[in-house]
């Protein structure tokens, strides 16, 4: 198995203005993309200032309502970054759906974020998360929460389909707040730890002074890697037994 160094990107002054205004818009918006990669026998990804946190945006008008594709998750060997070629990528749910409205409160209506996974349903069923549901371990046989997989120069990226449930004609402003949950990465590749956990937070309808304050407060309940040790090394070991009947069963 090949292990790939995660390291910073050194952005070059001599890139120029537009580099420089991208990378301004990416601090003042979080950042948009699950970056990851192996590190030391796991998977590590790539956190911002904000912390272990990744931002999306419901929309609240137009053919895009209460949709988003964002955050994406990637790993591209031009970033440094890249895994490997056929390498398996799920995410494990690791809460509940929490609402976030100058305070954490119960979720409103019923809402429920539900995400289309790739390849869509009904080949991967969609994952919903809400209020009442539990813990939801990805699998690669049968494939449940499945992102994607490294194409033949180990790049990876995928933009899963987030909808915010129940949906009418037009924005519901009772429904209006921030949402989130929390998630970590496997892979099938042998020896490859889960990675630590990370929320996923999502606005919908509120100011963004307000979005970063429930951003801010979303990432003070991310648990410490070690909270999560115990649950998600059993995840691994069965992930490894799932690949290791796949790998006979093909040489049979």
């Amino acid at each position: 198995m090949k292990t790939w160094n995660l390291h910073m990107i050194a952005f070059i002054a001599v890139i120029g203005l537009n580099a420089s205004v991208f990378a301004q818009d990416d601090d003042e918006h979080g950042h948009s993309d699950v970056e990851f990669a192996y590190e030391d026998g796991k998977i590590a990804i790539e956190f911002s200032d904000e912390g272990a946190v990744f931002e999306g945006e419901f929309s609240t008008e137009g053919v895009d309502l209460q949709f988003t594709s964002e955050p994406g998750f990637g790993s591209e060997g031009e970033e440094g970054l890249g895994i490997n070629a056929g390498d398996q990528i799920v995410y494990n749910v690791l809460s509940e759906l929490m609402y976030w409205n100058d305070g954490f409160k119960p979720v409103p209506g019923g809402a429920q974020i539900r995400i289309v996974n790739r390849p869509p349903s009904p080949v991967v069923p969609d994952t919903i998360i809400g209020a009442d549901t539990a813990i939801q371990f990805g699998s690669f046989v049968p494939a449940l929460n499945r992102i994607g997989a490294g194409e033949a120069d180990g790049d990876l990226h995928s933009d899963l389909d987030f909808l915010l449930e129940p949906k009418g004609d037009t924005a519901d402003s009772a429904l209006f707040g921030v949402y989130g949950f929390l998630l970590s990465l496997s892979t099938d590749e042998a020896g490859v730890a889960a990675s630590d956990p990370f929320a996923m937070v999502f606005n919908f309808g509120v100011e963004e002074e307000k979005f970063a304050i429930g951003v801010g407060a979303f990432a003070n309940v991310v648990p410490e890697p070690s909270g999560y040790t115990i649950v998600l090394s059993v995840c691994v070991l069965a992930f490894g037994c799932i690949r290791r009947r796949r790998i006979c069963s093909k040489n049979q």
